[in-house]
């Protein structure tokens, strides 16, 4: 028993641990600790509060760093006494958590919920133990050799940008957009087959084309960039460097495929050359990987080309030969793009083969709102086929789970549809 109270209180003892008191109060505590002090300004109908409240400070990383360097207090913002703090500081976000040095003095300030490893973070830069970004920054452009400063800076780049606005964020945006090719220009791809590398291809580098040496060159050492990848981040490296190169390669043949460019074929050539390790990993039921991913594309080819028809038995081919294993994407994706290229006009044919479609896709768990606009296109297929009666009782069933939004605007907008909808029956 004793060891068993023991653990629990080491749990407790981990997570940050809140001063019950005033700000004033935990100044002087702070003075007297010689430490800083970490506001976390809220209010109680702020849901990123609570989330930062309930998953980020009770983290262990999170308490072990905070407790040993500040006095951590929250402070109610709607709270009559605490007013005139909340606009000393400035606060005009929700959650603002602020470190303020023991003359009372900002020291730094993080907006809106983030991780704990974020949050530590930001907490090391407060301290002096770690640089911020801007100061990085500063240190690159005195050493502008240094492959080091250069990848922590595109690594931290984005989450970074995330936080500026206007100008700020476009030109930290410019800045990294310049930086990346010069990185790889200079350090060169193939010493670049390692996690943090490789973590900022996918960040800088999401799209492929004809030429691509990126691409070309990862594709064709498939099994050195796995496992350095795999080493650094001590996860399955084939996984996620396999990901990357599908990703990539699936896009730019639906890309084609929507400019109606016939070169999509040669592109999915590749399937099985040089990047038949990489889709080596990935199942469609009973069709072999080319043969589902020739069917897919022959399909978008056709339904941007206005051929309904090759478009409805592409699709339904491939349906069948994936069988069981078809998940709700495969579903919902064609329904969607065949509503974009008719512009909610379909023919009559259209709406007709969408329903079995549309019917298999609602198996699936799925969003409320979602769901919602399933059963409206559900309607309107059989509204536009003489189904009347049926389409009335898809409409409804819409409106009855449109009321499951959480989001009112969105359900009151919905609903307005629906019943617009109804009207016109």
């Amino acid at each position: 028993m004793v060891f068993l109270t023991l653990g629990i209180l080491g749990n407790l003892s981990a997570q940050m641990q809140l001063f019950k008191g005033t700000f004033d109060e935990a100044m002087n505590k702070a003075r007297q600790e010689k430490k800083d002090l970490f506001v976390d300004f809220y209010a109680d109908w702020c849901g990123p509060c609570k989330a930062m409240a309930s998953e980020v400070f009770p983290d262990a990383k999170v308490g072990e760093y905070f407790n040993a360097h500040f006095v951590c207090v929250q402070v109610d913002v709607e709270a009559k006494e605490n007013k005139e703090l909340a606009k000393k500081y400035n606060v005009t976000a929700l959650p603002t958590m602020a470190f303020i040095g023991r003359d009372g003095k900002e020291l730094r300030r993080v907006q809106g919920a983030v991780p704990p490893d974020a949050l530590i973070k930001e907490a090391r830069i407060a301290t002096g133990e770690e640089l911020s970004f801007e100061q990085l920054y500063e240190q690159y452009k005195k050493k502008k050799n240094n492959f080091d400063i250069q990848q922590q800076l595109l690594l931290e780049g984005p989450m970074f940008i995330a936080t500026q606005e206007g100008y700020d964020r476009q030109k930290w945006g410019t800045r990294m957009d310049g930086l990346f090719p010069d990185y790889v220009k200079n350090k060169k791809i193939e010493n670049m087959a390692n996690g943090g590398d490789f973590m900022i291809l996918t960040m800088y580098h999401r799209s492929t084309s004809k030429e691509d040496p990126i691409f070309d060159y990862i594709a064709n050492n498939f099994d050195k960039f796995a496992k350095g990848v795999g080493k650094d981040v001590n996860s399955d490296g084939k996984a996620e460097v396999a990901h990357y190169l599908i990703s990539m390669n699936n896009s730019y043949i639906i890309q084609l495929c929507k400019k109606g460019d016939i070169n999509y074929k040669k592109r999915l050539a590749r399937v099985n050359g040089d990047l038949k390790d990489a889709y080596a990993g990935i199942s469609f039921g009973s069709l072999p990987v080319l043969d589902a991913i020739t069917l897919l594309a022959d399909a978008t080819y056709s339904l941007y080309r206005h051929d309904e028809n090759t478009f409805f038995d592409k699709m339904n081919a491939y349906f069948i030969g994936k069988g069981d294993s078809t998940t709700f994407s495969d579903y919902a994706q064609p329904l969607e793009d065949i509503a974009v290229v008719s512009e909610g006009k379909m023919s009559e044919n259209a709406y007709s083969k969408c329903i079995p479609w549309i019917t298999k896709a609602l198996t699936f768990k799925m969003p409320v709102e979602t769901r919602a606009r399933l059963l409206m296109m559900m309607g309107d297929c059989l509204k536009n086929t003489g189904n009347t009666a049926k389409a009335k009782q898809s409409y409804n069933q819409a409106f009855i789970v449109s009321a499951e939004i959480e989001n009112k605007m969105m359900m009151k907008q919905l609903q307005q549809v629906i019943q617009q909808s109804l009207q016109g029956l």
